[in-house]
């Protein structure tokens, strides 16, 4: 155990400042759409696109509007947004960089990125800050990379911590609290906050450490398969006269008909793709994060190749939705919001309790000036007492946090599940 021991305090310590900073600057993070939204002074729209419809218009019908809006600026990908009835426009003009503009199905209207107004200033660069900080802290790809591999030490500092949590609990109910000493406190603390993140902490590090590193995985594979295939197509000139957008994506359509069209990048001369249109789609449940494309020859609309991932790279697909999409829900973000503060509290009483072992002197000083709580009468626990509430919080948080990626109809069973251990956490505290 003294081996655990010892992988555990040195991994903790290393990765403890970062998985605070990380844990920290998510908590306004969480409710990044909320808050945008109140500082929000509007969404400037300009002109309706026609009196009709325009969810009832064809994509080329809405594109053509879109480019007719910036003079001298070529479509270069559309984005299609199913839940928010928006689709989403990239343009580029020669030696004029970028444009994105952004149409509303439900009312016509196109709204710009850089027209957006706010009511204040500092909540917007206090948001943008905690975002920095929980990227990459100011520090470009090597800040991420750092962030990456403190993610991956913690999941090792919080496996060890739990290899000791039963050796640490042969003699204490779960919830109960020593005050014989200032440092038996605060680890007490930090066990019962471990046990109730756990599961929240260690997926959330595992997913940001393939988040990281997964990237130079997906691009070497991307990149391997595009030029095998494209070797067929070199020396063939640019098509310069192209199928419509509507026909691509009814291309597209017709190949993968249970899988919904989220975005399609148009073929540039000297480009990646300069001969095909690249139609992006999703699926359904789990499958709407694993990401799959249609390539669609833009000059005779046929589908030349649908590429298949490989299973570890579907697996790896998987990190971001579980970082950033499934708490979309009110309840959910509060919930989540709840156990990363604790996530933060775990974090500070654990270096705290170790300082404290090396100031023994006043440690007792202050273990006497705790609040007087009754004593835990120390019974000797079986196993099956030891873990059966900590199992229980784990498995049901493991549950809370997957759930919602098979669908939005799961959002409510999500929620129970990640308030149950917290309620559970709660009352055995306040009955020890």
């Amino acid at each position: 155990m003294k081996y655990w021991y010892k992988i555990h305090k040195w991994t903790s310590l290393i990765c403890a400042i970062f998985l605070f900073i990380m844990c920290f600057s998510a908590l306004p993070l969480i409710f990044g759409r909320e808050i945008a939204a109140f500082n929000q002074v509007s969404n400037p729209a300009n002109s309706v696109v026609v009196t009709a419809a325009a969810a009832d218009l064809s994509v080329s019908r809405l594109a053509e509007t879109a480019v007719a809006r910036y003079p001298g600026y070529d479509l270069r990908a559309i984005y299609l947004d199913h839940a928010n009835q928006t689709i989403g426009f990239s343009l580029q003009g020669a030696g004029k960089g970028y444009q994105y503009t952004r149409l509303d199905l439900n009312t016509g209207q196109f709204a710009e990125r850089s027209n957006q107004q706010v009511k204040y200033e500092f909540i917007q660069q206090f948001i943008n800050f905690m975002y920095r900080m929980h990227v990459d802290m100011y520090l470009g790809s090597f800040g991420r990379q750092v962030l990456g591999f403190m993610c991956g030490l913690s999941v090792v500092a919080l496996i060890s911590g739990l290899w000791l949590y039963a050796p640490f609990m042969k003699t204490a109910a779960f919830g109960s609290l020593r005050t014989t000493s200032r440092r038996g406190y605060w680890m007490d603390w930090h066990k019962l906050l471990g046990i109730v993140t756990l599961s929240w902490t260690v997926l959330l590090s595992i997913s940001g450490f393939i988040f990281v590193f997964a990237g130079p995985a997906h691009n070497a594979w991307n990149e391997h398969i595009r030029r095998e295939f494209l070797q067929a197509y070199e020396g063939k000139p640019f098509p310069e006269q192209r199928i419509s957008l509507d026909s691509a994506l009814a291309s597209a359509k017709t190949a993968l008909p249970d899988r919904r069209i989220t975005g399609l990048e148009l073929p540039q001369a000297g480009g990646k793709m300069p001969w095909h249109y690249t139609v992006r789609t999703q699926g359904e449940g789990f499958g709407a994060y694993v990401n799959k494309s249609v390539w669609v020859d833009a000059a005779t609309g046929e589908i030349t190749a649908i590429p298949e991932q490989p299973w570890y790279l579907q697996a790896f697909s998987m990190a971001s939705p579980v970082h950033f999409s499934n708490h979309d829900t009110l309840p959910l973000k509060i919930l989540w919001f709840v156990t990363d503060g604790l996530t933060c509290i775990m974090i500070i009483t654990g270096i705290y309790a170790w300082f404290v072992k090396f100031s023994p002197d006043k440690g007792k000083a202050a273990a006497n000036k705790q609040p007087a709580v009754k004593p835990v009468r120390p019974v000797r626990q079986s196993a099956w007492q030891i873990w059966r509430l900590p199992a229980a919080i784990i498995v049901l948080t493991l549950f809370g946090l997957i759930a919602p990626l098979a669908g939005r109809e799961w959002n409510d069973a999500s929620a129970l599940a990640l308030a149950i251990p917290l309620v559970l956490t709660v009352y055995h505290w306040w009955r020890q």
